[in-house]
């Protein structure tokens, strides 16, 4: 298991900004069938995702990011200016709450459990 914080990009359910990192998760068994391993942030998508929807000139699937004014948007550019990713599951009527208690967990284990 691995385990890190990073620097804010996430918004929590119910917040306006960024307060918590993407936090990535990282897990892996193996067993005599085959292995496991998950690699995986705490945020609906990567950042780079919101950049290659720019570049297309694409809008964004709603759930994604959020703009300046804490409301989700499909707009890409606004959503880079923001710098606010919707956490894993998006907002909270689509359980974006357990994305963020993820975040949180990952803040547990790498900011105040490892001193």
């Amino acid at each position: 298991m691995s385990f890190t914080n990073t620097s804010p990009l996430l918004s929590p359910t119910r917040c306006k900004e960024a307060a918590l990192g993407t936090n990535p998760i990282a897990v892996a068994a193996r067993s005599n069938e085959g292995s496991f391993v998950l690699d995986m942030a705490t945020t609906a998508v990567a950042l780079g995702k919101i950049e290659l929807q720019q570049r297309k000139n694409e809008p964004l699937p709603l759930g994604w990011a959020q703009d300046k004014q804490g409301q989700l948007t499909t707009n890409p550019n606004s959503a880079l200016e923001a710098y606010c990713l919707s956490p894993l599951g998006g907002a909270e009527e689509t359980s974006g709450y357990k994305g963020t208690g993820l975040a949180l967990m990952v803040e547990l284990f790498c900011g105040i459990l490892s001193g």
